[in-house]
């Protein structure tokens, strides 16, 4: 495990780097990252895929909750960010490259989840119907998108493809963020 003051000088050299590229103004809290963790599903054998992993908080908590390391696919466009990961966990499949190109990159794969830092309100619409189109081709039928976001009073899925299933705000963060829980509008029929 990377030290905290590791990964906060990690994080604001990526933000000083590329400032409109984080989505974030500080690193997620542990209690954000137990909150999505929650949604882990258990027992299965495929791989969960996060979204934008920058520093690996979340990752940690996936993997405390339970994940194997080996069922673990990451996207994360920063090369630096992608290659500390990778270090971090070694067993992993860290992919760096952009959350907006998730087809080529599982290359057709199927996944039990999708975990995601991804700061969707600074998305263009079209990209955001992009990558919400390519989660909605990878993950399994029923598997939840987890997505975390800083506007607390967003309410609807962020694409027709999906419907909320849950959600819950996490105060212990800065700022604080909601959690929600996305499903495929196919899964529900």
């Amino acid at each position: 495990m990377a030290s905290k003051s590791m990964m906060l000088r990690q994080f604001l050299m990526e933000i000083a780097r590329n400032p409109f590229q984080m989505g974030a103004v500080w690193p997620s809290s542990p209690a954000l990252a137990r909150a999505m963790a929650q949604w882990l599903p258990t027992g299965s054998r495929q791989p969960v895929l996060e979204l934008g992993p920058g520093t690996g908080i979340v990752t940690e908590e996936l993997l405390a909750a339970g994940l194997p390391e080996e069922q673990l696919v990451a996207v994360e466009k920063s090369p630096a960010l992608a290659r500390s990961l990778q270090a971090r966990f070694p067993k992993a499949r860290i992919l760096s490259g952009d959350a907006l190109e998730i087809q080529n990159l599982l290359e057709g794969e199927k996944v039990a989840a999708v975990f995601s830092g991804l700061p969707l309100k600074v998305f263009k619409p079209e990209q955001v119907n992009r990558l919400a189109e390519q989660i909605h081709e990878c993950l399994l039928p029923g598997a939840p998108w987890v997505q975390f976001s800083y506007q607390l009073l967003s309410g609807g899925a962020p694409a027709p493809s999906f419907h909320s299933t849950a959600s819950k705000v996490v105060w212990l963060n800065l700022p604080p963020a909601k959690v929600s829980v996305y499903r495929s509008r196919q899964a529900a029929s």
